[in-house]
């Protein structure tokens, strides 16, 4: 019954536009209860909540002319969809957390080290930064190493995401009946194949969730639906990149 609600409500606020034709779907062809737009134009029913939340993938874009930041490559062994994450404000804003969140943990870091070395007996460096204090028992050594390490984990996924902003990249190549996503900068990253036969459909997913402070928090994502898993990507993607990429591999991977 909520979702029925929501839906009446994205239909009155957004109005719903064809992806293929681009014309406007009247009153008269849309189905709330059953989340259903038809183009009587194009002969085509669409999911309405899709066309209202702006997560509809198009398929048919010009893949010759890919937006700034994408690229799209065929030749006789398969094709590669790609886009980069680069965001110059997006950089901004987490190397200033990167280096805020980093040097208070640093602090903490190069005490527990400075401790560790000296109950092992290696004598600390002379350049070595080792704060006051740092001559504290074993035990609170230790203790002090499990509580850090969920802080330290935070920290270099800031880092990571830093640097993803400044070149990293995702990348989908398709070929053999294989589709291979590479996320990550330059030669290292990560991985992930699926089978092209198991693709059941290509979508662009929107959540939105509150976090703990109840402040709304928002995450598009293109996600391949297969028989198997789904797998997800495009996270980092401008939205006019992941309205692009989703609609390539849309046209590549599912067939009419």
């Amino acid at each position: 019954m909520v979702q029925l609600f929501q839906n009446i409500v994205s239909a009155l606020s957004v109005t719903p536009m064809c992806p293929r034709c681009k014309r406007v779907i009247p009153s008269d062809d849309i189905n709330v209860a059953n989340d259903i737009a038809f183009c009587r134009n194009c002969n085509l029913s669409h999911s309405l909540s899709a066309l209202t939340s702006g997560t509809v993938v198009d398929e048919n874009i010009d893949l010759s002319r890919p937006p700034s930041g994408v690229w799209f490559q065929r030749d006789g062994g398969g094709s590669v969809i790609g886009a980069t994450h680069r965001s110059i404000g997006s950089a901004f804003g987490l190397l200033f957390l990167t280096l805020f969140w980093n040097g208070i943990v640093s602090v903490f870091v190069l005490l527990a080290l400075a401790s560790t070395l000296r109950h092992i007996g290696i004598p600390l460096p002379v350049w070595f930064p080792a704060p006051k204090g740092s001559d504290i028992p074993l035990g609170m050594t230790l203790f002090l190493w499990v509580f850090l390490t969920p802080f330290i984990a935070i920290g270099l996924a800031m880092l990571g995401a830093f640097l993803s902003c400044l070149a990293g990249k995702t990348e989908i190549r398709i070929q053999g009946g294989e589709g291979t996503v590479f996320t990550g900068a330059g030669p290292l990253g990560l991985r992930r194949r699926f089978s092209t036969s198991d693709v059941k459909a290509v979508r662009i997913e929107d959540k939105a969730w509150r976090n703990s402070d109840g402040n709304t928090q928002r995450k598009a994502q293109i996600i391949i639906d297969t028989n198997t898993k789904p797998v997800s990507l495009g996270s980092m993607f401008t939205e006019e990149r992941r309205r692009f990429v989703a609609g390539a591999l849309k046209k590549e991977l599912i067939r009419a």
